[in-house]
């Protein structure tokens, strides 16, 4: 009895420190904190120090590194990032076997890290605005990129989901940013007018409460770009915090039981399915922001606010949604190969009858206490993408941005910087407020000055 007790807590011992490694403090946490603070300097290097040192944690490192540097202006630097990140992640495998044997002994911060559906679209939406806010020569392809990739997932998803008799529903409805950058660039050109209305109308269709599409179509359809001696300031807002992913204790549900059976079932021919009542999992959650909108003032008056066009946070909320039965199923299968490894331990001590039980009930609740969901994510992206038009006079002309909150009123200081407008042409200002301040703006044709 002794000595097997021994081997039992030595098997657990074992347990906790194969698990326990996975449990490790999030290492961008210092770099995120400092971009809401307005400190792009700190977020920068906190951030490429943490790219650096951790290999897991370098892929979202990376990310969020380049909306650190997106808002500071060093454009160059964030789309080389961006496009890396997306081309890393798109030349993953579909599963990699070291990956999925290792993360089923611990848990899934062993995997190598995916980019989540919505953050795949969202590289290529961000790749758009760093384009735009630069030169623009690459703005409208990187946004056609964003929607034909969130077309991918959405076929991806509904065939997956047709094999186990499930419903994906509007999870994967396409985002109001492509077409919208499409327009206001088609119509830039005073020729491509009816692309651009065509364009518009997919902005309508696709984002109903974008209240400017209609004047949008209205204005296409009529081919005038702006009056005589104007041209047309954009200003795209960066508003709140975007999603980020927290643990929490599922339920198990009768989908996600469906789809552990059949994989267990195809692997060894039988489904051995035990009794799971609940699992950790990563969920999306959408940090509380003050930030609702930007207001706009324009040489001392106050002119207009930003109208939301892509809803990153419930894009995210609905993708994650969708996926959840397999968030599920991959944990239950999970316990699956964690319990079948304390019974072949078990058995190879020589264990039956109630010494068997007792060991098997506290290896399996040492290996079950020391797992943890992955929370690895993207973690500065906007809650929404937001953006208004204001056609003004050709010359110089400064610029207010201030953050209004749920009632449409100003809850933080006013940052400024001057925009050069051209006659016949757009500018375009990328604004960052996170909370309830403006922590950043740049744009094509923006000169900064003291606030």
């Amino acid at each position: 009895m002794a000595a097997t007790l021994r081997c039992t807590v030595l098997f657990c011992a074992l347990l906790v420190a194969a698990g326990g490694c996975s449990i490790t403090r999030d290492s961008l946490a210092d770099g995120r904190v400092a971009f809401l603070q307005g400190d792009l300097q700190a977020s920068r290097e906190l951030l490429q120090a943490a790219a650096e040192k951790d290999r897991r944690w370098g892929p979202p490192a990376r990310l969020d590194l380049a909306i650190a540097h997106l808002a500071a202006g060093d454009n160059a630097a964030a789309e080389r990032l961006l496009r890396e990140s997306r081309d890393h992640f798109d030349r993953l495998p579909g599963l990699d076997p070291l990956d999925e044997a290792g993360s089923m002994l611990t848990d899934d911060t062993k995997r190598t890290y995916r980019a989540a559906d919505y953050e795949q679209v969202m590289m290529r939406a961000m790749l758009a605005l760093c384009s735009l806010a630069s030169d623009g020569t690459d703005a409208e392809a990187y946004a056609m990129q964003a929607q034909l990739r969130q077309a991918e997932l959405a076929q991806a998803a509904t065939e997956r989901a047709a094999k186990r008799d499930m419903e994906v529903g509007q999870a994967y409805q396409p985002i109001a940013l492509a077409p919208y950058l499409r327009g206001v660039l088609r119509e830039s050109t005073h020729q491509d007018y009816d692309d651009a209305a065509r364009a518009y109308q997919l902005v309508a269709q696709w984002q109903p409460t974008f209240a400017p599409a209609g004047s949008d179509i209205q204005r296409a359809s009529g081919g005038v770009h702006s009056p005589p001696g104007h041209g047309v300031l954009y200003v795209f807002a960066c508003v709140g915090r975007g999603p980020v992913r927290v643990e929490k204790i599922a339920e198990t549900t009768s989908d996600a039981l469906r789809i552990a059976a059949l994989a267990v079932d195809h692997a060894s021919g039988q489904a051995a399915i035990p009794r799971v009542s609940n699992v950790p999992i990563a969920e999306v959650f959408i940090p509380p922001s003050p930030a609702f909108g930007l207001g706009v003032r324009v040489d001392q008056h106050a002119l207009a606010a930003t109208t939301t066009l892509t809803d990153v946070g419930l894009l995210a909320q609905r993708q994650a949604d969708a996926e959840r039965p397999w968030t599920i199923a991959r944990a239950v299968l999970r316990r699956v190969a964690k319990e079948a490894a304390v019974k072949a331990a078990g058995n190879a001590l020589g264990m039956d009858g109630q010494m068997a039980g007792i060991f098997s009930f506290a290896a399996g609740s040492f290996w079950q206490a020391s797992e943890k969901a992955d929370l690895r994510c993207w973690g500065l992206l906007p809650r929404e993408i937001q953006v208004v038009r204001i056609e003004l006079p050709a010359g110089r002309h400064r610029v207010g941005l201030e953050v209004l909150g749920s009632r449409a009123d100003p809850i933080g200081p006013v940052r400024h910087c001057e925009v050069d407008i051209l006659d016949g042409e757009n500018s375009y200002l990328l604004a960052f407020a996170p909370a309830e301040r403006v922590v950043a703006i740049q744009g094509n044709r923006t000169h900064n000055v003291p606030h």
